[in-house]
């Protein structure tokens, strides 16, 4: 019969209980099916790949062995021992590798670029899918201004881009309703202010110097560092603060509000009025008419009498008779011839 030989034997965790194996024991582990080989003090997993420095490797002799070099010359690399050469396994580097990158396909996220469409590293072309077109094309389109939109606060073309201080001045302007209703300090300061205040405005008189001079009548404000100038269109209004009055223009002038809009004139019996500040009008005295400082009266006359209770005729009840019962009426009564 013939001879059996069995290893100690048992699973990976009573293995790991016993301990180490005595030098040249073997171990079986029945689940993991690995094979272990003891030196007294550790247990040592047979067919682990030999490794060290590249210089301590063996010659290759063996065939099947593996060794890894961990430190050193070719670090990193796994070598395979065909009995008679350590062939290796692993490649590290690009120069390593055969083919190009012909042979790579393109992947879900990532693709490759046409080397026709790279200059010196660069890709020269652009494409949405449908159009594509060269760098130079690209840069031609863009350097061309008559196709794009160009800065120019004054413009008001297609082709035009108002600054970002323009911008701002136009959403101010939006915000408080200022070309037709917001203040101005004064409309008499002929030298521009040398530090004026963000947002200063000042209509421009006629005797203006400096940059103001040539721009009467237009509205300045100072924004940022510059002033920008608003020639007025008929129907702005602004408040004049140092005056407290708001002023119109009416196309040729900037007039008072009320001049602008309203006349006073005095009508049957008035006397006075006008476009001032303060318009007065006057009560004419006439005929039977006084006129006081702050009362206006009728003045008693022959036959005629003026009391608390209004003007009445005066009347003896017997040559003249009132008749309230027949139209409230005078009538003659008595007809009395006198005395000589």
């Amino acid at each position: 019969m013939a001879q059996t030989i069995q290893l100690k034997r048992g699973t990976k965790a009573q293995l790991d209980a016993h301990g180490p194996l005595v030098s040249g024991e073997m171990g079986f582990c029945t689940d993991t099916k690995e094979v272990f080989i003891g030196d007294g003090s550790a247990n040592t997993l047979i067919g682990r790949a030999m490794s060290g420095t590249e210089a301590a490797r063996p010659t290759a002799s063996v065939l099947g062995r593996l060794y890894y070099v961990t430190s050193g010359t070719n670090a990193g690399y796994m070598y395979f021992d065909s009995g008679t050469a350590w062939q290796a396994v692993n490649a590290r580097k690009l120069t390593e590798l055969s083919g190009s990158l012909d042979d790579i396909i393109d992947g879900s996220s990532y693709g490759k670029v046409l080397k026709t469409d790279l200059s010196s590293g660069h890709v020269n072309k652009i494409s949405d899918g449908s159009n594509t077109l060269t760098a130079a094309e690209l840069r031609g389109h863009l350097n061309d201004a008559s196709l794009h939109r160009q800065i120019n606060d004054s413009g008001l073309a297609v082709t035009d881009l108002w600054s970002a201080q323009k911008i701002r001045n136009e959403i101010e302007l939006a915000k408080r309703n200022i070309e037709p209703q917001a203040s101005v300090k004064n409309r008499t300061t002929t030298a521009p202010p040398s530090t004026p205040a963000d947002g200063d405005r000042y209509v421009i008189p006629g005797s203006a110097t400096g940059v103001w001079s040539g721009k009467t009548n237009q509205i300045a404000e100072w924004q940022s560092s510059t002033w920008t100038y608003y020639p007025p269109a008929v129907g702005w209004t602004c408040y004049v603060d140092d005056e407290q009055k708001i002023y119109s223009w009416n196309g040729s002038a900037w007039v008072r509000t009320g001049g602008a809009l309203q006349t006073v004139g005095a009508g049957n019996g008035l006397t006075g009025g006008g476009q001032a500040d303060s318009v007065t009008l006057n009560v004419g005295a006439g005929n039977g008419i006084a006129v006081a400082a702050d009362a206006i009266s009728v003045v008693a006359g022959s036959g005629i009498t003026v009391g608390s209770s209004g003007v009445a005729v005066n009347i003896d009840a017997a040559a003249i008779i009132y008749d309230a019962a027949n139209g409230n009426r005078l009538t003659v009564g008595t007809v009395d011839g006198g005395t000589f």
